[in-house]
């Protein structure tokens, strides 16, 4: 190849290795470090020797940016490291690259799915994404978790996909069960969804102030900050925070049908609902859902009051 060819190729790389790089989330990580990850080392450190200092540049440019004046092959370091950084970092768009230009069904997702033991059919609107992205997939009137995938794959082909829903299918991608688990209720270890880490996910979501109000509820102590906290917020606001919340819990037990017929059980018969929480493994989160659960199964504390009996039926 020609020095010209090659310098047209390294050019037409850069260009697109900067627009893969606008919307990366390692956008802002030093380049040090995302060169440990791939295993190559870079000469320079310090917060702000990261991407967003050099994408800035054209390919022509570049070559004239302090500590590259002159090193052809520091320049090709530095794109040998965000190459492989964005290989790593997104691997969906890598997905949706290939079926593209190849006019196949990708079938990625299901396996990585099948693989955790995620029904595909899991409502989406039990999948906990930011507002904007839920309004988004109700508008395009997408219905469950591997329609969501397949309506990012679809996008992804002509606009930027961001915020949340990229980072959750990268999660996917990646095989990161702790991503996961920030959107869905699966747990760690055993695989699968269940109804404990989906009541835990609702409780994670509630205003402060409501989760304060159920932490109360359930005799948790609160700081003097929290109590103040508490007692500055609207009553009518935090009720109807904890309403909403409770119908969320009665729709997912509707869908773990076994796992909800078992806590009833456990209720019913004076067993330890506490135990049936610890696999949140956060203890107030932990007591936050036992409380949801308490309120949807309508079970009530006769020694307790206040405007919190009225959502037990007192």
């Amino acid at each position: 190849m020609s020095e010209s060819s090659i310098e047209k190729y390294s050019a037409e790389e850069w260009e697109h290795i900067r627009n893969r790089f606008y919307n990366s989330i390692l956008n802002d990580t030093e380049i040090a470090k995302l060169g440990q990850n791939v295993g190559i080392s870079w000469p320079f450190k310090g917060s702000d020797e990261n991407a967003s200092k050099y994408i800035e540049y054209d390919f022509e440019e570049l070559k004239s940016v302090p500590g590259l004046v002159g090193k052809r092959s520091r320049i090709k370091l530095l794109m040998d490291i965000l190459r492989e950084t964005l290989a790593f970092d997104d691997p969906f768009s890598d997905m949706v690259d290939t079926v593209e230009s190849e006019g196949e069904e990708d079938v990625t997702f299901e396996r990585i799915l099948a693989k955790f033991e995620i029904p595909i059919n899991y409502p989406v609107n039990f999948v906990h994404f930011e507002a904007s992205t839920r309004e988004m997939l109700a508008k395009e009137d997408v219905n469950t978790l591997i329609d969501a995938i397949h309506f990012a794959q679809k996008i992804a082909q002509n606009v930027v996909v961001g915020g949340d829903l990229k980072s959750f299918l990268n999660g996917l991608a990646h095989k990161d069960e702790q991503g996961i688990t920030k959107h869905l209720p699966y747990r760690r270890g055993i695989r699968g969804l269940h109804l404990p880490e989906a009541i835990g996910l609702i409780a994670r979501d509630l205003p402060e102030a409501a989760q304060l109000q159920l932490l109360a509820h359930g005799e948790v102590g609160l700081t003097a900050e929290e109590q103040a906290l508490l007692a500055k917020a609207s009553s009518l606001n935090v009720e109807a925070s904890i309403k909403s919340a409770v119908e969320q819990v009665a729709k997912v037990s509707d869908w773990f049908t076994a796992e909800a017929t078992e806590l009833k059980q456990i209720f019913d018969t004076g067993g330890s609902p506490e135990r049936y929480f610890i696999m949140i493994n956060d203890p107030r989160r932990e007591r936050i859902a036992l409380e949801l659960a308490k309120l949807q199964l309508g079970i009530a504390d006769k020694k307790k009051s206040g405007f919190l009996g009225k959502l037990f039926g007192r």
